[in-house]
C-alpha cells in the first residue's frame, strides 16, 4: 500500500516502529529476578542475604526456556524487553487500521 493511502493513525505508527526493527536489538520474553541461598557454610546468603540473579524466560514449542543474564548485560535485556513490548503494541495498531478496514462494508 502506498503511503498516500495510509491513515494518519497507520503513518504515525509504521514511522515509531521503523526504527525499532531497522537498528534496535529486541528480543520476545520475560525478566524474572530470582533470589537464592549457595550453600557456602560462611556466605552472606546464609545469614538472609541471599544472591539474586536475573533469567530471561520465554516459552518455545510448548517449552519453557530460561537464560541467566549476567549483571553486565541486565541493561542491555532490559531494553530489548522493552524494544519488545514497544514493537508489539505498534504492531498491534496497524493490525487494528486493517482489522477496521476488513470490518467495513464499502
Amino acid at each position: 500500500m502506498h503511503r498516500s493511502q495510509m491513515t494518519k493513525r497507520e503513518r504515525e505508527s509504521r514511522s515509531r516502529l521503523k526504527p525499532y526493527i531497522s537498528d534496535r536489538g529486541f528480543v520476545r520474553g520475560t525478566l524474572s529476578v530470582r533470589e537464592r541461598v549457595c550453600g557456602k557454610a560462611n556466605c552472606r546468603c546464609t545469614r538472609g542475604e541471599k544472591h539474586v540473579s536475573l533469567f530471561l524466560i520465554r516459552s518455545k514449542d510448548g517449552t519453557v526456556e530460561q537464560l541467566y543474564i549476567p549483571r553486565e548485560k541486565e541493561e542491555l535485556a532490559r531494553r530489548w524487553v522493552e524494544n519488545y513490548r514497544v514493537i508489539q503494541g505498534l504492531l498491534e495498531r496497524i493490525s487494528s487500521v486493517y482489522w477496521d478496514r476488513l470490518k467495513r462494508k464499502d
